[in-house]
Protein backbone atom coordinates (compact mmCIF):
# COMPACT_ATOMS: atom_id res chain seq x y z
CA UNK A 1 0.00 0.00 0.00
CA UNK A 2 2.98 2.11 1.01
CA UNK A 3 4.30 1.75 -2.36
CA UNK A 4 1.56 2.28 -4.30
CA UNK A 5 0.79 5.61 -2.45
CA UNK A 6 4.50 6.83 -2.93
CA UNK A 7 4.30 5.63 -6.94
CA UNK A 8 1.37 8.23 -7.30
CA UNK A 9 2.81 10.87 -5.43
CA UNK A 10 5.72 10.41 -7.40
CA UNK A 11 3.89 10.66 -10.58
CA UNK A 12 1.62 13.30 -9.88
CA UNK A 13 4.79 15.67 -8.85
CA UNK A 14 6.23 14.63 -12.34
CA UNK A 15 3.37 15.93 -14.48
CA UNK A 16 3.81 19.37 -15.79
CA UNK A 17 1.73 22.28 -14.16
CA UNK A 18 1.22 23.77 -17.59
CA UNK A 19 -1.34 20.12 -17.98
CA UNK A 20 -2.71 20.79 -14.83
CA UNK A 21 -3.22 24.48 -15.47
CA UNK A 22 -4.85 23.71 -19.03
CA UNK A 23 -8.14 25.37 -19.55
CA UNK A 24 -11.27 24.76 -22.23
CA UNK A 25 -11.69 26.76 -24.85
CA UNK A 26 -15.54 26.09 -24.97
CA UNK A 27 -15.84 26.93 -20.99
CA UNK A 28 -14.07 29.98 -21.76
CA UNK A 29 -14.76 31.86 -24.78
CA UNK A 30 -18.65 31.64 -26.86
CA UNK A 31 -17.93 29.97 -29.86
CA UNK A 32 -22.26 30.58 -30.48
CA UNK A 33 -21.15 34.20 -31.04
CA UNK A 34 -18.41 35.03 -33.68
CA UNK A 35 -17.52 38.92 -33.66
CA UNK A 36 -15.78 40.64 -35.64
CA UNK A 37 -13.17 43.61 -34.53
CA UNK A 38 -11.75 46.13 -36.29
CA UNK A 39 -8.39 48.12 -35.09
CA UNK A 40 -4.81 48.27 -35.09
CA UNK A 41 -2.61 45.36 -33.87
CA UNK A 42 -0.30 46.87 -30.96
CA UNK A 43 1.18 44.67 -28.86
CA UNK A 44 2.31 40.62 -29.59
CA UNK A 45 2.88 38.75 -27.00
CA UNK A 46 4.21 34.74 -27.77
CA UNK A 47 4.07 32.59 -25.47
CA UNK A 48 3.41 29.06 -24.82
CA UNK A 49 1.14 27.13 -24.42
CA UNK A 50 -0.64 30.32 -25.64
CA UNK A 51 -0.20 33.29 -26.78
CA UNK A 52 -1.95 36.87 -27.06
CA UNK A 53 -2.16 40.00 -29.56
CA UNK A 54 -3.40 43.12 -28.45
CA UNK A 55 -5.90 45.47 -30.51
CA UNK A 56 -7.14 48.64 -29.78
CA UNK A 57 -10.71 49.27 -31.45
CA UNK A 58 -12.72 52.07 -31.64
CA UNK A 59 -16.34 52.23 -30.70
CA UNK A 60 -19.08 53.86 -32.42
CA UNK A 61 -18.80 56.48 -29.75
CA UNK A 62 -15.53 56.92 -30.46
CA UNK A 63 -13.69 55.30 -27.80
CA UNK A 64 -10.91 53.29 -28.13
CA UNK A 65 -10.53 49.71 -26.20
CA UNK A 66 -8.25 47.43 -26.14
CA UNK A 67 -8.77 43.63 -26.37
CA UNK A 68 -6.57 40.82 -25.68
CA UNK A 69 -7.01 38.07 -28.61
CA UNK A 70 -5.79 34.37 -27.54
CA UNK A 71 -3.75 32.86 -29.90
CA UNK A 72 -2.57 29.11 -30.40
CA UNK A 73 1.41 28.81 -29.14
CA UNK A 74 4.21 30.31 -31.36
CA UNK A 75 5.40 27.63 -33.16
CA UNK A 76 1.96 27.36 -34.72
CA UNK A 77 1.98 31.46 -35.35
CA UNK A 78 5.12 30.76 -37.08
CA UNK A 79 3.78 27.78 -39.24
CA UNK A 80 0.45 30.01 -40.26
CA UNK A 81 2.48 33.11 -40.91
CA UNK A 82 1.25 35.53 -38.78
CA UNK A 83 4.37 35.83 -36.92
CA UNK A 84 6.29 37.38 -39.67
CA UNK A 85 4.20 39.15 -41.12
CA UNK A 86 2.77 41.09 -37.60
CA UNK A 87 5.51 43.28 -37.15
CA UNK A 88 4.62 44.92 -40.31
CA UNK A 89 1.26 45.58 -39.51
CA UNK A 90 2.17 47.22 -36.17
CA UNK A 91 5.01 49.40 -37.36
CA UNK A 92 2.02 50.71 -39.97
CA UNK A 93 -0.65 51.25 -37.64
CA UNK A 94 -2.74 49.18 -40.58
CA UNK A 95 -5.87 48.30 -39.48
CA UNK A 96 -7.36 45.36 -39.99
CA UNK A 97 -10.11 42.93 -39.07
CA UNK A 98 -9.95 39.75 -36.73
CA UNK A 99 -12.63 37.27 -36.01
CA UNK A 100 -12.67 35.88 -32.95
CA UNK A 101 -15.35 34.31 -30.23
CA UNK A 102 -15.55 36.34 -27.00
CA UNK A 103 -14.56 35.58 -23.54
CA UNK A 104 -18.13 34.51 -21.92
CA UNK A 105 -17.22 36.55 -18.74
CA UNK A 106 -17.75 39.97 -20.75
CA UNK A 107 -14.24 40.82 -20.70
CA UNK A 108 -12.76 42.66 -23.56
CA UNK A 109 -10.80 39.34 -24.36
CA UNK A 110 -11.44 36.86 -27.58
CA UNK A 111 -10.14 33.62 -29.09
CA UNK A 112 -8.92 34.58 -32.76
CA UNK A 113 -9.43 32.86 -35.92
CA UNK A 114 -8.40 34.94 -38.57
CA UNK A 115 -7.10 38.52 -39.57
CA UNK A 116 -8.04 39.97 -42.82
CA UNK A 117 -5.16 42.91 -43.47
CA UNK A 118 -6.04 46.48 -44.60
CA UNK A 119 -6.12 45.61 -48.40
CA UNK A 120 -9.68 43.31 -47.49
CA UNK A 121 -7.70 40.62 -49.68
CA UNK A 122 -5.62 39.22 -47.43
CA UNK A 123 -6.16 36.54 -44.74
CA UNK A 124 -4.48 35.39 -42.34
CA UNK A 125 -6.03 32.03 -40.66
CA UNK A 126 -4.55 31.83 -37.30
CA UNK A 127 -6.39 28.56 -36.34
CA UNK A 128 -9.14 26.79 -37.02
CA UNK A 129 -12.31 24.64 -35.91
CA UNK A 130 -13.83 27.45 -33.72
CA UNK A 131 -13.57 26.99 -29.88
CA UNK A 132 -16.01 24.28 -29.81
CA UNK A 133 -14.09 21.24 -32.04
CA UNK A 134 -10.70 21.09 -32.15
CA UNK A 135 -9.59 24.20 -30.90
CA UNK A 136 -6.09 26.13 -32.10
CA UNK A 137 -5.83 23.58 -34.25
CA UNK A 138 -3.04 24.58 -37.37
CA UNK A 139 -4.23 25.59 -40.64
CA UNK A 140 -3.02 22.87 -43.47
CA UNK A 141 -0.47 24.88 -45.74
CA UNK A 142 -3.23 27.47 -46.82
CA UNK A 143 -3.05 29.84 -43.73
CA UNK A 144 -2.45 32.82 -45.97
CA UNK A 145 -4.92 33.55 -48.53
CA UNK A 146 -4.93 36.70 -51.44
CA UNK A 147 -8.47 36.60 -53.22
CA UNK A 148 -9.24 32.86 -51.90
CA UNK A 149 -5.64 31.87 -53.31
CA UNK A 150 -3.10 30.28 -51.09
CA UNK A 151 0.02 32.27 -50.39
CA UNK A 152 3.37 30.35 -50.06
CA UNK A 153 4.78 30.48 -46.56
CA UNK A 154 8.26 31.41 -46.50
CA UNK A 155 7.86 31.05 -42.50
CA UNK A 156 8.09 26.89 -43.29
CA UNK A 157 10.61 25.22 -41.29
CA UNK A 158 12.90 23.11 -43.81
CA UNK A 159 11.70 19.58 -42.80
CA UNK A 160 14.61 18.01 -44.80
CA UNK A 161 17.66 19.93 -42.75
CA UNK A 162 19.08 23.60 -42.81
CA UNK A 163 17.99 26.85 -41.81
CA UNK A 164 14.09 26.97 -42.66
CA UNK A 165 12.37 30.15 -41.15
CA UNK A 166 13.83 32.86 -39.61
CA UNK A 167 13.97 31.40 -36.01
CA UNK A 168 11.50 34.13 -34.75
CA UNK A 169 9.55 32.13 -32.31
CA UNK A 170 12.37 31.10 -30.10
CA UNK A 171 14.36 28.29 -30.28
CA UNK A 172 15.35 28.20 -34.09
CA UNK A 173 18.81 29.09 -35.65
CA UNK A 174 18.50 32.57 -38.28
CA UNK A 175 21.07 33.18 -41.04
CA UNK A 176 22.07 36.16 -39.31
CA UNK A 177 20.70 39.08 -37.13
CA UNK A 178 17.36 40.33 -37.61
CA UNK A 179 15.87 43.90 -37.13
Amino acid sequence: MKRTLLALVATMALVPVSVIAHHSFAAEYDGSKPLELVGVINKVDQQNPHGFFYMNVTGANGRVTNWALETPGPNQLVRTGFTERYKEMIDNKEVVTVKAYPARDGAKRAFAETVTRADKRTVIRISEGGVDSNVGRAPRGDAITVDGVAVPNTAQPNVFGGGGGRGVAGGGQGRGTQQ
